[in-house]
């Protein structure tokens, strides 16, 4: 049975897809190629371990890798997740890329503009989605994977640093995971970045589809238009507008003591979120 040795378990919209992109780029890393975020342990763990494996390498390729691995960002916030995880896979490495609270809300703004076609503003979305800025309180969730997990297991970048010093998460990461750094690639592109649609209905019909399709197990229909560009092309149109510079300083004090308080538990230094 081939099996994960690393998981990415968060958090979404921080920066998951830039560190699926680089981690895919190496070629002693394996990840599935048939669905990004296979999310077995929140929405499919019903299915089993069989079918689980079924997204990973063969047995007989997976001397052929250093780390075998898959990303589902959503296993942050499911309180179920610790505990099946450390059943299934005592000994795997999770990764989880931490985000500056304000601008990850920000960012889950943008992706209910991109994709269901949301025109308020950002005030009036965290009036409607206070649970946007609520999922920026990490450290509650990450003591719950460290009740399961030994801290060594638990690998935090900090986002804001790994895409301004490709050089040092490179080699982060390659420690790790036990790869070499200068497998990865030398630049990760600006990835998944959230737009206002041209079409925006047509992009939110397309999102409610694929919603659709997931609940009659027919995911693999919605992952052959992911790999066909199919929601790229639907998302296209203009940049998301810069968050006011105001609103994140007003918002930040929300997080005084969640920035001590992670620093604290993980071992980290957050000074580049209070700039």
């Amino acid at each position: 049975m081939t099996l994960p040795t690393f998981l990415g378990i968060g958090v979404p919209r921080a920066g998951t897809t830039w560190l699926h992109t680089l981690l895919a780029g190496h070629p002693d890393i394996y990840l599935p190629t048939k669905r990004k975020e296979v999310r077995f342990f929140d929405r499919h763990h019903e299915r089993g371990l069989a079918w689980y494996e079924t997204f990973f390498c063969p047995a007989e390729d997976a001397d052929r890798y250093k780390a075998i691995g898959e990303i589902s960002p959503q296993y942050f916030y499911c309180e179920e997740c610790p505990g099946r995880i450390s059943a299934a896979l005592p000994t795997a490495k999770l990764l989880v890329m931490l985000r500056h609270p304000v601008d990850r809300a920000y960012s889950n703004y943008g992706f209910v503009v991109q994709r269901r076609n949301y025109r308020d503003s950002f005030e009036e979305f965290l009036t409607t989605r206070p649970n946007a800025l609520q999922m920026g309180f990490y450290s509650r969730h990450l003591s719950a994977y460290l009740r399961h997990f030994d801290a060594s297991q638990i690998l935090a970048l900090v986002f804001e640093e790994a895409v301004a010093d490709g050089d040092k998460v490179r080699l982060t990461l390659g420690d790790f995971l036990g790869v070499a750094a200068d497998g990865f690639p030398p630049s990760v592109g600006k990835v998944n970045a959230s737009t206002v649609p041209r079409y925006g209905s047509l992009s939110n019909f397309a999102v409610r589809t694929g919603r659709k399709l997931r609940k009659k197990h027919l995911e693999s229909v919605v992952d052959l238009g992911g790999r066909l560009g199919v929601r790229r092309l639907l998302a296209k149109g203009s940049a998301l507008p810069r968050l006011d510079p105001q609103s994140k300083r007003d918002l930040s004090r929300l997080y005084e003591s969640e920035f001590e308080e992670l620093e604290r538990l993980m071992r980290i230094d957050l000074s580049v979120w209070r700039k």
